[in-house]
């Protein structure tokens, strides 16, 4: 007799993922396909690991920084390559704060009843990890560590408002406040929002919405999206697979499979080409096509005419020496105002940018449906 499969427990992420694709959540949380690793989650999962042991390492030892250690640990062995980068910026501007019971890493868990419960008891219906949270008085403060290449505005939305419930619920009952602060570890920015016991009070009854529409699931359907690159279960995919390309070649196991992977991809990329000009000429006729939450249409941007003479001058003028300026007139906005980062005179960015001429160009590929 097959012993029946225990029904996976619950999370914000896992009911993200089904919102991004019910197909991808069956065989994640259901199947237990593991996900293929991206370069974007080994950094998150490194940094998140890092910072949680500095930071264990600052309250054992009552201590608000340690960059001896910090620089010591920084020896990073097969981590992607803007690891280092994340780090330093992070130990080199963070101090501890003044603090009340303060928890790392807090691994919580809710029954079916949301009530509090072990993270691995049988009961545990919902669970929440929260990276570093503590009391200062009467407020609680809940911070998350966001490893992310763009800076989001805070909104109190379900997964933030699941933060502040979970840590108020579990940890802290008798909190006035909750302070949700998002800590962007690549620029050292952050964003908070304070969340109030009326905020809170209908998270549970939003969770048991949510997850009672993935109780009743029966199709499972994919649901092709700007998801799709981040899934991690690509090569189980049947949308993937209707496009011809071979379980096989989604994830090459053996040489045979990367030379027929490679030369897919190069008959992918002729085709491509046609392809694109052909939509091109459809949308620009009969108009954007929409496909879940992404759409194929144009879309503008602003690019700046700059004249390297007169920026040259322009900056000399302003001070800056000659070996500074000319690694800067390969001259696009982008690499403009990383050279005045990199040498710190980024206030000279907005005068210069201020007097260029501007056009606006049309692209038409994919971009996500406002």
């Amino acid at each position: 007799m097959t012993t029946p499969k225990k029904p996976p427990g619950y999370s914000f992420s896992a009911l993200d993922l089904f919102d991004s694709c019910p197909w991808a959540y069956k065989l994640v949380r259901i199947d237990r396909i593991p996900r293929a690793e991206s370069e974007a989650l080994v950094t998150g999962s490194t940094v998140h690991r890092i910072v949680a042991d500095y930071l264990n390492r600052l309250v054992l030892n009552g201590l608000q920084t340690d960059w001896e250690w910090a620089k010591r640990a920084g020896k990073f062995i097969d981590a992607p390559a803007d690891v280092p980068i994340i780090w330093e910026k992070f130990y080199q501007n963070f101090i501890l704060p003044p603090m009340e019971a303060p928890g790392i890493e807090k691994k919580l868990a809710f029954n079916r009843d949301w009530q509090p419960t072990e993270f691995f008891a049988p009961d545990a219906f919902f669970r929440a990890v929260v990276d570093f949270t503590y009391r200062q008085g009467g407020l609680v403060v809940v911070q998350d560590w966001k490893s992310n290449r763009a800076v989001m505005k805070i909104e109190k939305n379900l997964q933030t408002r699941i933060y502040g419930w979970a840590v108020r619920k579990a940890l802290y009952p008798d909190a006035q406040e909750v302070l949700l602060r998002l800590h962007f570890l690549r620029y050292g920015t952050e964003r908070e929002i304070l969340l109030t016991p009326e905020d809170l009070a209908t998270v549970p009854a939003e969770l048991e919405a949510k997850i009672a529409v993935i109780e009743a699931e029966k199709h499972w359907d994919p649901r092709p999206g700007s998801y799709c690159s981040m899934c991690g279960v690509q090569s189980h995919c049947p949308v993937m697979q209707s496009a011809l390309i071979p379980v096989e070649v989604m994830a090459p196991a053996t040489q045979a499979d990367a030379v027929k992977a490679a030369g897919i991809l190069l008959a992918i990329t002729e085709m491509e080409k046609a392809l694109k000009e052909r939509l091109k000429a459809w949308v620009q006729v009969n108009g954007p096509v929409q496909i879940n939450d992404m759409v194929y249409g144009p879309s503008t941007s602003t690019t700046y005419d700059l004249d390297p003479e007169k920026i040259t001058v322009d900056l000399l003028a302003a001070g800056l020496e000659p070996g500074q300026v000319w690694p800067l007139l390969n001259l696009t906005k982008t690499s403009l105002e990383r050279g005045l980062k990199r040498i710190k005179r980024i206030d000279l960015f907005d005068s210069i940018i201020s007097t260029a001429p501007q056009r606006q160009v049309e692209k038409i590929g994919f971009s996500k449906a406002k």
